[in-house]
């Protein structure tokens, strides 16, 4: 009688995450920024004071998802590449730039916003963290999934 061993490895290269990350950072990016654009749409027509708040625009919107995510790829990379369990502990530190992130829009609504621009109302500032919450609920399954994977 007798018995086969057959190693298995588990951890992907690095080379081969980056090579995934190059397609996967741009389609996190273009998914958050579509899903943002809609949401502030549906907000500004609920809400008017949303759209007409000089301290967000269209640009604005896709200009910091793109910046955010940037630097979400340069972190994923670097979880991905030092890290035993990268998909666990890339949840757990994007979870908590979601939580930093957040100050920006509370802090417009008490006036650290834009400068010129005057105080985010209370419905602008609960749209501009909820464009938070769902660029990190699409981009973060996006780099687990895709680029792990």
């Amino acid at each position: 009688m007798s018995t086969q061993i057959k190693a298995v490895q588990n951890h992907q290269g690095n080379s081969s995450v980056l090579r995934k990350l190059v397609w996967v950072s741009p389609l996190a990016m273009l998914v958050s920024a579509v899903a943002n654009l809609g949401l502030y749409a549906v907000a500004g027509n609920l809400f008017p004071e949303v759209t007409a708040w000089s301290g967000a625009g269209a640009g604005q919107i896709v200009g910091a998802n793109v910046v955010y995510l940037l630097i979400g790829t340069m972190v994923f990379a670097l979880v991905a590449r030092f890290s035993r369990r990268p998909a666990r502990h890339y949840l757990v530190v994007a979870t908590i730039g979601l939580l930093l992130s957040l100050a920006l829009p509370i802090g417009a609504a008490f006036g650290y916003g834009a400068p010129g621009a005057p105080p985010a109302s209370v419905a602008t500032a609960v749209t501009l963290s909820l464009m938070h919450v769902a660029s990190y609920a699409l981009s973060v399954p996006m780099f687990n999934r895709l680029a792990l994977n």
